[in-house]
């Protein structure tokens, strides 16, 4: 019959009963077959009595309560309408594109999105076939879903992705 692991049967004497003392645990280790050195044993016990000690209580501890969502309501403006101009190299004139005022902060996001939907439309040849891409990303579900079939069919195609 194999020697029994000294940390599994101290472990197990424990967990039957925490408040045993260190030579209680050496005491039934020696009776279930533990060959170890009675102070091997009882560090192990020590050891094993702390932690298990530690996760009663921390499973014990009182959970804090989430704090109920307070809503304050910020005073609306009235919009403010603005207009941007914007060049598109395919379009003579510039084109004027109203901005509401409540996206004042975010002005220099929304010409870089401009800007680089611009640059979208240049690489895909037109309105029409950049407009299409859009569908198929929305069809994906995902930009990352679109990129993962883009992917494939890179590879499919026998393209570097």
């Amino acid at each position: 019959m194999p020697v029994p692991v000294m940390s599994s049967v101290v472990r197990a004497i424990l967990s039957e009963n925490l408040d045993l003392s260190a030579d209680e645990v050496i005491r039934k280790a020696k009776v279930r077959g533990v060959t170890s050195p009675e102070r091997v044993i009882r560090t192990t016990a020590h050891n094993i009595k702390s932690e298990l000690k530690r996760r009663a209580a921390k499973a014990s501890a009182p959970k804090p309560v989430p704090a109920a969502a307070r809503t304050t309501k910020t005073p609306e403006r009235a919009p403010v309408p603005v207009a941007v101009a914007v060049v598109i190299p395919e379009v003579v004139a510039p084109v004027l594109v109203p901005i509401s005022s409540s996206a004042g902060p975010d002005l220099t996001s929304v010409l870089a999105n401009i800007a680089l939907v611009n640059t979208v439309v240049g690489e895909c040849g037109g309105a029409e076939p950049a407009r299409r891409v859009a569908e198929a990303v929305r069809a994906c579900g995902s930009v990352e879903a679109f990129l993962l079939h883009l992917n494939l069919i890179a590879q499919v195609r026998g393209a570097t992705v």
